[in-house]
């Protein structure tokens, strides 16, 4: 399954720059609506054999495909709203709107979990069970097998573009994988007469769903606060920095992440005896390459050494 989601992901990406804010959109459309379309489908699934064998653990199961939905959908509109163009008001363009769609995914998770809580108790406190189907175990299987798809396929698009967004979308493929794992357990149990599994089954499906809900939630607000570099990031500028001639050392890098649109200060020592001039040209080499390569507005310091 990964194999297959990776290989699909890596040939809708082969020879793009993905540093570019329109390859960045494009992905995301690509991602969002592939889970869309997997997750109607599996609403559709879920929701039918919930019904027929009154599986509360089922049709929680299928609520929580529908929030995936609408999580794709906001991930496509923050996508969409973070490619515009900076104004007067926004000088650095809207490319945080990814970050702000992610908390809101997160959000929106922790909801759903606190709602199947609620669902799964009174199915506890009123004594009525799922009914025992084959149908209803065959249809789980099928949903795991493409949320194991669309979460391998998510992360693989996410790691590219180094969103948390994308992933944290391929964490809710996973969410709901396990969640669909933990229900097939339950309708087994339910088949051999352990009825009341699935209500309890229920609430663990709620735990996980609240747990991810916060995961993504804290990365997102993490991403909007102004998280620092990592270190991956650090070092790989200042090396491109050293690789132009006359910098002798780099320090006091700074990373202001806008999404799509990204700002780097640094700044780099050159020898004293260079001229004004000298200096400043040794200045705009590093701020191109740099700017270059990671696609970002690069600004240099210089300091005399």
């Amino acid at each position: 399954m990964k194999y297959f989601a990776n290989r699909l992901a890596d040939k809708l990406t082969l020879n793009r720059n993905l540093l570019k804010p329109a390859e960045r959109y494009r992905v995301g459309l690509i991602e969002s609506w592939a889970s869309i379309a997997g997750n109607i489908f599996l609403v559709f699934l879920k929701m039918t054999f919930g019904l027929l064998t009154n599986s509360i653990a089922l049709m929680a199961d299928a609520v929580h495909s529908a929030s995936d939905i609408f999580s794709s959908m906001v991930v496509l509109i923050g996508f969409s709203l973070a490619k515009k163009e900076p104004d007067s008001e926004h000088p650095h363009g809207h490319g945080r709107t990814e970050y702000l769609a992610g908390l809101i995914i997160g959000l929106m998770l922790i909801g759903a979990g606190v709602a199947f809580i609620y669902s799964s108790y009174n199915r506890l406190v009123s004594d009525v069970y799922a009914t025992p189907s084959i149908g209803a175990i065959i249809a789980i299987i099928i949903a795991i097998i493409i949320k194991e798809f669309l979460y391998y396929f998510s992360a693989r698009l996410g790691n590219l573009i180094d969103s948390d967004t994308l992933s944290g979308d391929a964490w809710h493929h996973r969410t709901d994988s396990l969640s669909s794992g933990l229900v097939l357990i339950a309708l087994v149990g339910n088949c051999l007469g352990l009825a009341a599994l699935d209500a309890y089954f229920g609430f663990v499906v709620a735990l996980f769903i609240i747990y991810t809900g916060f995961k993504i939630a804290h990365s997102s607000c993490s991403s909007l606060l102004g998280a620092a570099p990592s270190e991956e990031l650090y070092n790989g500028v200042a090396s491109c920095a050293k690789q132009v001639n006359g910098v002798i050392d780099t320090h006091d890098l700074e990373f202001h992440d806008y999404g799509s649109y990204k700002v780097i200060t640094l700044h780099i020592g050159v020898n004293s005896s260079l001229s004004l001039d000298e200096a400043h040209y040794i200045a705009h080499r590093v701020e191109d390459r740099i700017g270059n390569q990671y696609h970002c507005n690069a600004v240099v310091h210089l300091d005399p050494r």
